[in-house]
């Protein structure tokens, strides 16, 4: 199958003709060959102005007939990625989900890690079956062992995946690999949310950590308007450093640490005393530039 190099993939194509159907494309490394296979873009999705010899930029998926087909459209994920897909019908044989193209993606049963049920999101990886097709599959765990070379500090999109309360919450990043954000990082992240990550650490063995907040002084402003955000409405608000950990992250949507350097950038400040029990007080007259809700 010449087309199984770029099935399932964004790829760049040189128009080699045209015809009634649309624009035929050469496959890679053919391209000067006027015998060699061609895959079909459909005329509506031609660009406006493509000749022959230009290049467009397709994912190339399978027709109704197994055939394979060009389209300027792009799904949801590629070969070998991983992401949150809908569930739009299930049957005895598999599910059908919306992964962005008008013919959606089959997981076979066999496939499937749980009872599927319409409009469920679940992680879903793109393969190519024993017969040449596209398909999906829930197991997912191979595809996810990639390691990338994130730099710390640089910010990565990822989608909230399993929760471990001990360990943290594992997150796809990039459709291809998983990040830990620790158990000691507050948030409200359900199961498939797609946030931004900050990489705050990276193992030698190139497992790697994640936070949602930038840099304690990018972050320590923030974080005291959200102290002074909560005395402001809650006065009678009992709290110190000998509060735990899960109550400073009820109240404040906060970590100790945090917690503790914006209480001590507010007594810097005069914004906040301590009481003969450490217990935080707010200064009169002080009171946040805008009053915030706990971060999640």
């Amino acid at each position: 199958m010449p087309h199984r190099a770029v099935l399932g993939r964004v790829v760049s194509l040189v128009v080699r003709r045209f015809g009634p159907p649309g624009a035929f494309l050469a496959l890679p490394g053919r391209g000067d060959d006027p015998r060699g296979p061609v895959v079909l873009l459909p005329g509506a999705e031609v660009p406006s102005g493509t000749q022959v010899g230009d290049e467009v930029e397709v994912f190339v998926t399978l027709d109704s007939e197994d055939r394979p087909l060009a389209t300027t459209r792009r799904p949801k994920l590629g070969l070998g990625q991983v992401t949150f897909l809908e569930v739009t019908q299930v049957s005895g044989i598999g599910a059908f989900v919306d992964w962005g193209l008008p013919k959606e993606l089959f997981v076979p049963h066999a496939e499937r890690t749980q009872d599927l049920v319409k409009g469920m999101r679940v992680p879903v990886g793109l393969y190519v079956d024993p017969s040449g097709r596209l398909a999906g599959t829930m197991r997912v765990s191979e595809m996810l062992r990639e390691r990338r070379g994130f730099t710390v500090g640089e910010w990565v999109s990822g989608e909230a995946y399993r929760n471990e309360p001990h360990i943290g919450l594992f997150v796809i990043v990039e459709r291809r690999c998983v990040g830990l954000l620790p158990a000691s990082e507050p948030h409200v992240l359900s199961r498939g949310e797609v946030a931004e990550f900050r990489v705050a650490k990276v193992h030698p063995d190139g497992r790697f950590e994640l936070s949602l907040r930038g840099l304690a002084h990018e972050e320590i402003h923030e974080d005291a308007e959200a102290v002074l955000g909560v005395l402001t409405r809650s006065p009678k608000a009992r709290v110190s450093d000998k509060s735990s950990p899960d109550e400073l992250r009820r109240l404040f949507g906060l970590s100790k640490k945090a917690y503790k350097r914006a209480v001590g950038h507010l007594l810097r400040e005069g914004k906040v005393s301590l009481g003969e029990d450490g217990t935080v007080r707010l200064v009169e007259g002080s009171s946040p530039a805008v009053s915030r809700s706990p971060k999640g």
